[in-house]
């Protein structure tokens, strides 16, 4: 996973509205890990069910993640859009960690391809196809870290709805446990 220049606009968390040059509005960034009543507010939710699953899973419940933005646009010929998360600050973790979070995420798809009896590669070769990790810098509750960005880009909506499944299962169960077992 590479560094990126692109913060998606914003390195402090929360953010307020803004609206872009070509006035679209740019929706503020809030934590729902603090103010979970607020998730109604958050469109890609109400547009994807698996996408309003995984912001409830990762921030809703205890974890080692939080959401801190994301957006679903549906196009005439595909389904776009991100999603970023952070370590919660409670979570001890090195800087390493979040920059290996692709790999382990490849390390996921391996080991279900494994348990489903599939071709190797079939499920990694497809999400490194339609996802796009990168990481950039982030202040959050005083603190420096590192927010990781996860871009879709699905050709159909039901594409876009796996990966939304696999990284909430990725980020509240699987990594998780397999953190845990290194340790």
């Amino acid at each position: 996973m590479e560094k990126s220049l692109d913060n998606n606009g914003y390195i402090d968390f929360p953010f307020p509205a803004t609206t872009n040059e070509d006035g679209s509005v740019n929706p503020s960034g809030f934590d729902l890990t603090q103010q979970p009543e607020r998730i109604d507010e958050i469109k890609a939710g109400k547009d994807s069910e698996n996408m309003r699953r995984l912001l409830e899973e990762v921030n809703l419940q205890e974890g080692l993640f939080m959401s801190l933005a994301c957006d679903r646009q549906q196009r005439p010929d595909r389904v776009c859009g991100f999603i970023d998360i952070a370590f919660r600050p409670d979570v001890v973790h090195a800087h390493d960690e979040a920059e290996e979070l692709e790999a382990r995420f490849e390390h996921y798809l391996g080991c279900q391809e494994n348990q489903h009896e599939m071709p190797a590669g079939t499920l990694v070769n497809y999400a490194r196809a339609v996802l796009d990790w990168g990481w950039s810098p982030l202040h959050l509750r005083q603190q420096h870290y590192e927010k990781i960005t996860v871009r879709f880009y699905c050709q159909q909506p039901e594409d876009a709805e796996w990966c939304f499944d696999h990284l909430r299962h990725f980020l509240v169960s699987w990594y998780p446990a397999w953190r845990c077992r290194q340790r």
